[in-house]
């Protein structure tokens, strides 16, 4: 079977907040460490040849440290991605190897400037031969539709459980794990889900901008009705802006298309 990827990357500051702490990978390209997000959605169409690999990072921790954690990250995403299709380890294994080398990589930009205050999370979608990976450490989300039915594939390294087995009300989930924990401290165990590719599937990579303001049900709707992959992107970062636009939001959606042959 041959598939035609079709995907599409926005980034938006949000309305409250005055600098983008947010970064992706997509098609090998980054934002620089000082941005403010993308005026329009980018995107790319073509054949798949076995490998493609898409990323979201959102930075934290205050003052420029956000965008230096979620930059650090980006930054080896791209290096590395560019060598998947040559790696010699199973994509599983590279996946988790590449979190533990992105949180060196934030680890070692705070200990150059003075932070331990800085961290990012990361969610990455890698497409290799017939399979789909999906890689994250944080709160940063992977789904798939797939025939009308809306999952999450990725799991949320929270406190939420905790929360809500003692009873606690009001405090928002701290993060349990997240790229630029110091080794000595944790050893992170980021979590992989793969799963079999199939013509008409739509992934989506967020950072929690997007999820915190628009539910799942409303998120799934408009991938279901908008059948161009920049066009649901834009659409979605527009409805996390109408509904308050609280955070810097974060959106790339993939789609798998079938491609019939002649």
């Amino acid at each position: 079977m041959q598939y035609k990827i079709e995907a599409a990357c926005g980034c938006h500051t949000g309305l409250c907040r005055a600098n983008n702490e947010d970064n992706f990978c997509f098609d090998h390209r980054i934002l620089p460490k000082d941005n403010s997000g993308l005026k329009t959605a980018v995107q790319l169409e073509r054949i798949f040849q076995g490998d493609e690999f898409f990323g979201v990072f959102d930075g934290m921790g205050g003052e420029s440290y956000g965008e230096e954690a979620s930059f650090a990250a980006a930054s080896t995403a791209k290096d590395s991605g560019k060598l998947l299709a040559d790696f010699i380890y199973p994509p599983k294994r590279y996946l988790t190897g590449l979190v533990r080398k992105m949180n060196t990589a934030v680890c070692g930009r705070a200990g150059a400037l003075g932070s331990g205050r800085m961290g990012s999370t990361a969610v990455m979608l890698y497409l290799s031969g017939a399979f789909a990976y999906v890689c994250n450490v944080g709160d940063s989300r992977a789904f798939r539709l797939r025939q009308g039915a809306f999952r999450q594939l990725s799991e949320d390294h929270t406190d939420e459980k905790f929360l809500a087995g003692q009873g606690i009300r009001g405090r928002r989930p701290r993060l349990t794990q997240h790229l630029g924990i110091w080794p000595e401290e944790m050893i992170l165990e980021p979590h992989v889900a793969k799963e079999e590719l199939m013509g008409g599937d739509q992934y989506l990579l967020c950072s929690d901008g997007l999820t915190d303001m628009v539910s799942n049900a409303e998120i799934c709707a408009l991938m279901r009705e908008t059948k161009e992959a920049g066009r649901c992107v834009n659409a979605l970062i527009a409805r996390a802006l109408e509904n308050g636009g609280r955070d810097n939001v974060t959106v790339i959606v993939v789609r798998i298309r079938e491609v019939q042959k002649t």
